[in-house]
């Protein structure tokens, strides 16, 4: 048999391993649109990082869940936070953000935005209801903190920062939209890690940026695939999948977390067990959540009995993550908020012994048995 020809290819033609030229692209199904490469389109999947349409029906399954008309899937959570903040705030602007936030955010507002020319102050929770919005373009809050579990009154935020022409965007990861939608309380974009509760799984990492106003979906989306944020669409099927089993999962995590933060508040070798169901109140938009999750922080008191309470589980794992259907343990300090100074851990008011606890979907005695034999050893 003879090689490939070298001769020229022309469009419209193929060579034959016998040099034998014969056209294929005869019918319309073979001409090439040029129409459909003019105007770049979420619904015209010419290429996966602008648009993918396994991608695209989790999005708009996930907006669904969140109360929205639209949303943008990510390559991770601080893809979606990034690409959402650099999508609104420009150069000369100035944004407020919680000093009780995600470490990984904080990092990203005190390093990276301030190179954009992007004025960034930061502001502890109990103050911001108080705090001037004049000139502010963007507030940044979480629902519910991370680590410590403090609620921030989206309502009451939403509508200062509309009288004072800011957006409002909400990192509502650790509630998931099954427990709360901010978007119904008035927040202009919510944000999830969806590796977390959503998902659920620990198997994906991914984020989730989602509005009801369709010019600010848009926005992000454009930024997104500018920046190459895209998620992996065999990811987005994961997360497709995982999400109808949210209510289920959400109920057990919530039930859980509920039954052992009551045990974690009545142990004599914990302090200041963290967890909403001890709060005198709680603002009124978050009065009809199901649940509150399954993430509870206390405190050891020392780094050193932390790490060996953490040495000592066996059911809970240490890892970083949270919001599995497996439990996980981690040390805040060492982990998620690492690179704040000890200075800036006393303002967050997180502890060098404390602990935050991801409480997962597995049988509540077995997981408070392992908590109990491991607290016996510190």
């Amino acid at each position: 048999m003879r090689g490939f020809s070298t001769r020229s290819v022309h469009v419209g033609e193929i060579h034959t391993l016998d040099s034998v030229t014969t056209p294929i692209f005869q019918t319309a199904n073979f001409l090439m649109n040029p129409d459909k490469y003019k105007k770049t389109s979420r619904e015209n999947h010419i290429y996966s990082r602008i648009s993918n349409p396994t991608v695209r029906a989790t999005e708009q399954k996930l907006a669904n869940l969140c109360g929205a008309t639209d949303g943008v899937l990510f390559s991770s959570g601080m893809a979606a936070i990034t690409c959402s903040l650099l999508s609104v705030l420009s150069q000369g602007d100035k944004a407020i953000f919680l000093t009780e936030l995600y470490g990984g955010t904080h990092n990203l507002v005190r390093n990276l935005l301030p190179r954009f020319g992007i004025n960034c102050d930061f502001c502890q929770i109990d103050e911001i209801e108080s705090l001037s919005l004049d000139g502010v373009k963007v507030l940044y809050v979480e629902s519910l903190t991370n680590p410590l579990l403090k609620f921030t009154d989206i309502e009451v935020l939403s509508e200062r920062a509309h009288h004072s022409g800011a957006l409002l965007i909400v990192d509502n990861t650790f509630l998931s939209p099954y427990n709360f939608r901010s978007l119904d309380f008035g927040a202009d974009i919510e944000i999830h890690s969806v590796t977390k509760y959503i998902n659920g799984h620990s198997d994906v990492i991914l984020g989730f940026a989602t509005s009801k106003d369709n010019n600010l979906v848009n926005e992000i989306w454009g930024k997104m695939y500018s920046l190459g944020l895209n998620p992996d669409p065999f990811e987005a099927y994961l997360v497709s999948r995982s999400a109808k089993t949210l209510a289920l999962r959400m109920e057990r995590h919530n039930d859980n977390a509920k039954r052992i933060a009551i045990y974690l508040k009545n142990h004599p070798k914990v302090q200041n067990v963290r967890y909403p169901i001890f709060y005198e109140r709680i603002p009124k938009c978050y009065e009809r959540c199901p649940g509150f999750g399954g993430v509870i922080y206390c405190d050891l008191l020392t780094q050193e009995r932390a790490l060996k309470f953490v040495e000592n589980l066996r059911i809970f794992k240490e890892a970083t993550s949270l919001a599995g259907v497996e439990s996980l343990v981690t040390i805040p300090s060492l982990t998620s908020h690492a690179s704040l100074s000890d200075e800036e851990l006393k303002r967050a008011q997180i502890s060098k012994g404390g602990v935050r606890i991801s409480v997962g979907i597995e049988d509540v005695e077995d997981l408070i048995d392992d908590l109990e034999q491991a607290l016996s050893k510190i």
